[in-house]
């Protein structure tokens, strides 16, 4: 084969094979898919809610801040210092120093590092007294990372400030238990299905 043959072969199969799309209409066709998305949206209504000048509908069930409670009958801290909470934590970001009374025991401190929490919420679910709560905020934004750090006096005034959520210790605990004595009761007063 000679020279121009080959050149001739290597023209033939360069014509023949597909171009690729310019750089133009790949751009082209970017644009026009950009726009395509900007129109569909554009009459929609929009989901943005202003924050500080519209509160926004929280769910009956929405938990945020964690907050430490007081007894609702004595008026006294609930929190007894039993550390079950701080033992719990996955990130180990609670801790809690008993002070032992006559009565009772109280908490004599009690911390939270809240910029580390993972709301997991395991630390209400095994509090015996039902003493750290979750509310319905999440509104503690803050510039510095020093006010994240809560301690019992901050908790307390999250508690009294924001209104508490549904869930309890004591009625997570239920709800994950076994059914309760009366529901077995009455189904064997009723007998078993299908008799």
């Amino acid at each position: 084969m000679s020279d121009v043959q080959i050149a001739a072969d290597v023209r033939a199969l360069r014509d023949a094979a597909p171009r690729p799309p310019t750089e133009v209409r790949v751009i082209v066709r970017a644009i026009l898919a950009a726009m395509r998305v900007t129109l569909r949206n554009l009459f929609r209504t929009p989901v943005t809610v202003h924050y500080p000048d519209k509160e926004r509908a929280y769910p009956s069930r929405y938990r945020g801040l964690l907050a430490l409670a007081y007894d609702k009958e004595t008026g006294e801290e609930a929190c007894i210092g039993c550390r079950l909470c701080e033992y719990v934590c996955p990130p180990a970001v609670i801790k809690v120093e008993m002070l032992k009374s006559e009565k009772r025991n109280y908490a004599k401190t009690f911390t939270l590092e809240l910029y580390a929490c993972e709301f997991c919420e395991l630390c209400v679910q095994v509090c015996p007294t039902d003493a750290i709560v979750m509310t319905k905020s999440f509104d503690l934004s803050t510039t510095d990372r020093r006010e994240l750090l809560l301690d019992k006096d901050k908790l307390h005034a999250i508690g009294r400030q924001f209104e508490q959520s549904w869930a309890t210790g004591s009625k997570l605990r239920d709800m994950q238990g076994p059914p309760k004595l009366a529901r077995a009761v009455e189904h064997a007063v009723e007998g078993p299905p299908g008799v």
